[in-house]
């Protein structure tokens, strides 16, 4: 089987000749790059590349971000928006005055609306890029105060989903059998998740969610035509995987929260997908114990990033476990698993003896590093990881 084969087959719950191992790469590779260190034989590579020269699966989600990125991807990353040219569609905003500029480790942004001004700043510093991140953080929130909703509103209102459908077709036809090339959606599984991961920062948006939720959901409704438009783009093309949503924890994203505003909108995604013969993935890493239960009736396919002890509190049984039987997690490893310093040799050989004495007959899953191989990582201990997925052998589902 290929690479793409398994992951696929992993997904569908079906027998596979081993279990699909295909860590994500990127983090490792940029970080490299931007401290001099990258070795020879990945000089020039980008995440096919890598992953051809690894000898492993291809973690191709939402897009490669190894390649230099124009900063004009980057105008609307305040609003939570990145374009990229793997993205089955472009954002713009028409019919508002808008300022861009990118100076340095600098980036702003100026919107002018009916209701105010919406300006953001964004920040990539050299210090970061050593580091391996790819997007620039954001250092001025678009939200400053409930006063800003609606000049935030009305800039949502104004955005334009151009598809862009060949541009996906292209990234497919580089990652070819190597992987799933998983189509990029939205991060905020929901605009209410929108306006938490990106608007303004967490702990003020618990002050508004607690104090002005009048306000706030207003905002949230006003930006629900957007994310109907992202969707549909992310849809109409042909991948067989589209992500939807990312980074939930049971604090920032806590139980009743999740009920409330991600899991209606992960299980209409996950609809809407599945009606349109695709499956949906969503990105789960964080701290996920008390949110396992909450998981299964949103109905998404794969849980990917799937991150576990010694990092959070759930073993990758537990997790597995409380996914429930047709969800098909993607990760399971660590980060830290891959560091010396963390872990020595003797403490990884017994962590990859328990991990692979609790996988049972392997089903419905692809092994995987959260969220990122990391930059000092020892790459030996993915040739290890990689002899241990050929030593399981293959997997065979138990019959329903």
């Amino acid at each position: 089987m290929t690479h793409r084969e398994r992951m696929l087959a992993a997904i569908r719950g079906e027998p596979t000749d081993r279990i699909p191992w295909a860590p994500r790469m990127d983090l490792w590779c940029i970080a490299q790059r931007a401290r001099g260190t990258l070795p020879d034989q990945f000089e020039g590579l980008d995440t096919a590349g890598l992953a051809d020269a690894l000898d492993l699966g291809c973690h191709a989600v939402r897009a490669d971000f190894t390649p230099a990125r124009d900063p004009w991807d980057f105008a609307l990353r305040g609003l939570g928006i990145e374009n990229h040219p793997d993205s089955p569609y472009r954002i713009e905003l028409r019919g508002l005055p808008m300022e861009f500029s990118h100076k340095g480790d600098t980036y702003r942004t100026r919107i002018q609306t009916s209701a105010g001004e919406v300006s953001c700043s964004l920040a990539h510093t050299t210090e970061m890029r050593r580091e391996g991140i790819s997007i620039p953080w954001v250092e001025e929130f678009a939200i400053r105060s409930v006063g800003d909703c609606d000049a935030v509103a009305e800039a949502f209102e104004h955005l334009v989903v151009v598809p862009t459908p060949d541009a996906y077709a292209a990234f497919r036809r580089r990652i070819g059998e190597r992987g799933i090339a998983v189509t990029n959606g939205l991060l905020g599984a929901s605009p209410m998740h929108g306006i938490l991961h990106d608007l303004l920062p967490q702990e003020q948006f618990f002050y508004l969610y607690a104090d002005e939720r009048e306000a706030i959901t207003r905002l949230a409704a006003r930006m629900e035509p957007f994310w109907d438009r992202v969707l549909a783009a992310a849809l109409g093309c042909e991948a067989e995987v589209v992500y939807w949503g990312a980074n939930y924890d049971q604090n920032l994203t806590w139980p009743p929260f999740f009920t409330a505003e991600v899991a209606p909108w992960l299980k209409r995604s996950a609809e809407r997908a599945h009606a349109a013969g695709k499956f949906l993935l969503t990105h789960t890493d964080g701290e996920n114990q008390k949110l396992l239960p909450l998981y299964p009736a949103c109905g998404f396919d794969v849980a990917e990033s799937v991150c576990t002890q010694p990092m959070t509190r759930s073993t990758l049984r537990e997790v597995r476990q409380g996914m429930g039987p047709r969800t098909t997690v993607w990760g399971g490893i660590p980060s830290v698993a891959l560091i010396q310093d963390q872990m020595d040799d003797r403490a990884f050989e017994k962590y990859l003896d328990g991990l692979f004495a609790e996988l049972g007959a392997g089903e419905r899953l692809i092994l995987g590093v959260s969220d990122n191989v990391p930059p000092d990582a020892d790459l030996k201990r993915l040739d290890r990881i990689t002899e241990r997925v050929a030593a399981f052998g293959p997997v065979r589902p138990p019959a329903a």
